[in-house]
């Protein structure tokens, strides 16, 4: 570690002005080290709440808003591990730094969406602390403003109106559903019903050719069974999730995994459908989950 006053000198001039002001949760029971590493964080410009394990910071989350957490792993009641388990169950959109002296390397491998977008390995100095909290807030908010920007593009050209109203450019497209289904039967009759109803869709066999889908093109929904050979619905869900894609998912299958999804409730779907059941039913459970979209 070193000294407190190099590490200030360091850090304080070269404060990044998109992220001054962005509010840090900072989690550690040591009670030396939270206060220096909190010292060090408001030295360079954000603001900063500190809890004393996770159940303190789980409960000042659900509190507050912050913009980055960065949390030690050991420690009582709760640790930072299920700490964010318990971020990405509520899913919570929060850049997430952890910092421990040992990695729980298998447990992270075992649960890839409990990775934290960054890791810091005891000991560490108040700079690298620093320069992780502000790479990562700079990524978390130019992330942002990507997706803002594809949702409402400024295009050359294009008269901007008054707040609230609406531009488009020619006609809506349709919006775009992939069915993943191995029985041909099923899965015919569920893309010609969709299809028949305005949206453009399509029908792969299992859930490894769904997964493929879903990493070349972009789709609103997704509506899939759950028992497919290669991958299963609940595998291809669990893929979603590790890649962050926000795109809603319906489960439609003969026996659903409840105990999967108690279990990992990360991987539980937007809506479930339990054969046998109406096209009424798969319709509405479509327009559902648009809406909520």
């Amino acid at each position: 570690m070193i000294p407190p006053s190099e590490s200030t000198s360091q850090g304080a001039s070269d404060s990044t002005p998109e992220i001054k002001g962005c509010r840090v949760l900072l989690v550690d029971d040591e009670v030396s080290l939270r206060i220096l590493h909190a010292e060090a964080l408001k030295r360079v410009g954000f603001k900063v709440e500190t809890a004393v394990d996770g159940a303190d910071a789980w409960k000042a989350l659900n509190d507050q808003c912050f913009d980055l957490l960065i949390t030690d792993n050991r420690m009582p009641r709760m640790t930072g591990v299920e700490l964010i388990q318990k971020i990405r169950s509520a899913d919570l959109k929060l850049p997430i730094i952890l910092m421990s002296g040992a990695m729980p390397t298998a447990e992270l491998e075992r649960n890839p969406l409990l990775k934290p977008t960054a890791a810091l390995a005891k000991p560490f100095t108040l700079r690298e602390l620093t320069d992780t909290a502000r790479y990562v807030l700079l990524e978390s908010l130019a992330q942002a403003k990507a997706t803002a920007d594809s949702i409402l593009p400024n295009r050359a050209g294009t008269e901007m109106g008054k707040p609230g109203e609406v531009f488009l450019q020619g006609i809506i497209p349709p919006q775009r559903i992939l069915v993943v289904e191995d029985n041909n039967d099923i899965r015919i009759l569920s893309v010609a019903l969709l299809t028949s109803h305005g949206y453009e869709v399509e029908g792969v066999k299992d859930g490894a050719a769904g997964w493929a889908a879903l990493q070349a093109k972009t789709y609103d929904a997704v509506v899939t069974d759950n028992k497919m050979p290669t991958m299963t619905g609940l595998e291809m869900i669990a893929k979603l999730r590790s890649a962050y894609m926000r795109v809603p998912v319906i489960m439609a299958t003969g026996i659903l995994p409840t105990h999967e999804f108690t279990a990992k409730p990360w991987l539980t779907p937007e809506a479930t459908l339990q054969r046998p059941f109406t096209n009424e039913a798969l319709l509405e459970s479509v327009k559902k989950v648009l809406r909520a979209q």
